[in-house]
């Protein structure tokens, strides 16, 4: 009899300052997950201008003096700090300039992607195989290459948690997460995946989110439901924690 396996993943975009802190809860835990950088962006100043619990735009750091916006730093960790910083963590590709891959040309694409790729494998001895579409944008022409590039997986920003069945996708080139860390109802959300049994098979909590959307005022409880969140998810050794790659790889040994 087939006994079916619950994974718990993170996933976080830009390759953010804020990402240390995030690791330091991650590893007291045990938790693990994947950071998604832009090789192209790495070491830069910047702000994130944001309405509510929603970042709209990348800004300079001047902007900060508008009266208009709030506003939450978004600098990127340099290059000499990455493989130290993600030590033990998958890092998967985000673009090198965080383009929207479904207006760029065969040759766009091959930079965009192609060229993170092999600038990020410099920072890590894990094999770099997902993606995270930028904004969520895709195409069946990007899908197509991701493919042919042997991409394993790659994800959009689309909050799946209305199926509620915590079933891994059908299309692991493009899928959505189970939630964004900004969901006002994520904690009952984590509690629902707790008390599941993976009768049907093997079942996947996917979290993702920005480093920069722990600063915002109207989140500034975030980083404590994390905690809250580790803590419950870390006394269940039934629930595999794993980077992206490590679930997405157990299915393909399933099939």
């Amino acid at each position: 009899m087939t006994q079916f396996k619950k994974y718990f993943t993170l996933s976080f975009d830009d390759g953010l300052e804020q990402d240390k802190l995030t690791l330091e809860m991650m590893r007291k835990y045990g938790i693990k997950g994947t950071f998604n950088l832009n090789s192209g962006q790495f070491g830069q100043k910047a702000c994130i201008k944001y309405i509510g619990k929603y970042g709209m735009a990348t800004a300079p750091k001047d902007a900060k003096k508008s009266i208009l916006w709030k506003f939450a730093d978004s600098d990127r960790i340099p290059a000499d700090e990455i493989r130290q910083v993600y030590e033990g963590m998958e890092l998967a590709t985000h673009g090198v300039t965080h383009a929207n891959l479904s207006k760029l040309s065969p040759e766009e694409l091959r930079v965009e992607l192609l060229q993170d790729k092999e600038a990020l494998q410099k920072f890590t001895d894990i094999p770099i195989v997902g993606h995270a579409f930028p904004s969520g944008r895709t195409s069946d022409k990007v899908e197509t290459f991701l493919k042919e590039n042997k991409f394993l997986y790659a994800r959009g920003v689309t909050s799946e948690k209305a199926k509620r069945n915590f079933a891994f996708p059908d299309n692991p080139l493009n899928f959505n997460p189970t939630c964004w860390h900004i969901d006002k109802d994520i904690e009952q959300l984590v509690e629902q995946f707790i008390a599941a049994e993976p009768t049907n098979g093997d079942m996947l909590f996917y979290m993702w989110g920005h480093g920069y959307e722990f600063d915002f005022s109207t989140l500034k409880d975030l980083r404590n439901t994390y905690e809250r969140i580790f803590d419950k998810i870390a006394t269940h050794d039934e629930i595999i924690k794993c980077t992206n790659a490590e679930a997405f790889l157990s299915q393909k040994k399933a099939d």
